[in-house]
Formats: C-alpha cells, sequence, structure tokens
C-alpha cells in the first residue's frame, strides 16, 4: 500500500468516525391541530383557527372565511389515534380530538374549498422539512393538496393525494404549482422544483370536494436554523 492510499484510509476512517458522533439534525414538530371540539357537539371551524374559502361556481366567487358554518368540526371517535396538539393556538385544544369534515350534500359540497389558517408562521421557508396529516376521501378530484403561502405567492402540491390514508408531505421531495385565489385552482401548466424565498404566512390544504372528506392531525415539522 502506498502512502498515499494509506493516508486517504486514515482520513476516511477520521471522518466516518466524527460523522458518526456527530447528532443527527433533529426535526421539530412546531404545530399540530387536532380540531378539538367538546364531547359530541360540533363547532365552527374559526374555532380552532382555520378559514374555509369556498369557491362558489354559481356566483364564480370566492367566499373566504367560515363564520357563518357551524358544521366542520365534529367528534373523532376512530381515526387517527389520539395525538397531542402543538402550539396551535385554539382555546379547545383541550377539549376530545375531533376532524374537519366535509360531506356530500354539506356546506360547501361540490365547490373546491381550500382549507387554511394563518395563526402558524415560518420566518424562513428553507426550513420547513414536511407536513403530514390524516384524510379520508374519494375520487380522483377529491383528494387535498398542501397549499402554502410564502411572501405574496400562493402555491399548492402537484401531488393530490386521495384515499384514506396518512399523508407525510416531505417538502424536499414535493414539485410546485403556482395556485390562483381568485377561482381557487392550481396552475393547469408550469411546476416548479423548490419553494419560493420568503415567510410562509397561511398553509393549509386544498381539495376540489367531488366526495365526502375528512382531515385530521395536520402537523408541521421544520429544520433547525441554519448555523455559521
Amino acid at each position: 500500500m502506498s502512502r498515499f492510499q494509506a493516508q486517504g484510509l486514515k482520513y476516511g476512517f477520521v471522518t466516518a468516525l466524527m460523522s458518526a458522533l456527530s447528532p443527527a439534525v433533529a426535526q421539530e414538530v412546531v404545530y399540530r391541530e387536532t380540531f378539538p371540539v367538546p364531547e359530541g357537539e360540533a363547532l365552527k371551524l374559526t374555532e380552532a383557527g382555520w378559514q374555509a374559502w369556498v369557491y362558489s361556481t354559481g356566483d364564480r366567487k370566492v367566499h373566504r372565511g367560515a363564520a357563518g358554518y357551524s358544521e366542520l368540526m365534529r367528534p373523532n371517535p376512530s381515526q387517527p389515534g389520539p395525538m397531542e396538539p402543538v402550539a396551535s393556538g385554539a382555546a379547545e385544544d383541550a377539549a376530545t380530538t375531533g376532524m374537519l369534515v366535509n360531506w356530500n350534500g354539506g356546506t360547501f359540497w361540490p365547490n373546491p374549498t381550500l382549507y387554511v389558517t394563518n395563526e402558524f408562521k415560518l420566518d424562513d421557508a428553507s426550513r420547513l422539512h414536511s407536513v403530514s396529516w390524516f384524510q379520508n376521501n374519494q375520487g380522483e378530484k377529491g383528494g387535498f393538496r398542501l397549499v402554502l403561502r410564502v411572501g405574496t405567492t400562493w402555491i399548492a402540491s402537484d401531488e393530490n393525494h386521495v384515499g384514506f390514508l396518512n399523508v407525510d408531505q416531505s417538502i424536499a421531495d414535493t414539485r410546485w404549482r403556482f395556485f390562483n385565489t381568485a377561482n381557487l385552482a392550481p396552475d393547469p401548466e408550469a411546476t416548479m422544483d423548490t419553494l419560493p424565498e420568503g415567510e410562509i404566512e397561511w398553509i393549509g390544504v386544498f381539495g376540489e370536494h367531488t366526495g365526502y372528506a375528512e382531515l385530521d392531525n395536520f402537523t408541521i415539522k421544520v429544520n433547525p436554523p441554519a448555523t455559521d
């Protein structure tokens, strides 16, 4: 073995040892909404700090907020298992775990609906690691897309999640489309691989609502701040 090969092995061993001894970068859960409701009751979505923006195809208008709607949060006795809310800010967070519900013939069906909150903000969008939630919905257009407003730019995930499943949306693996809040629709053409730079000011999910839908345990993880 030559001197250079020996040095290479030595330095490789040291590098591997330092990597093994270095603590893993841990992502932090900074927000979780469990849509809590008192036992046996239904509550307005706004009582969890969220809104529903509804595009009414009849008058071609987006109705923002959910102040007039009373059947959006209901107790959730089964799916998924109970999880603790994290910094979601609602006074009812200690109440029974519930879920956000839409159903055939309900308040918003079959109109496109954006469920969104601005009670969570992140000053650097590049720190966003993942967003996860439980959902139950059916139909090609009945799923949920992750939606963000970064600075003044609205974007939606290219992937539309359909079915009864736990979604774990890795931001590093997500392609994005611009999202039009004038008619609540993702851009049908252009996609992008990375988030715009700026502060995340709104976050939520969008569904075109062709059928029944449930949402629960909306959870946000972030990476630690970069160090010099």
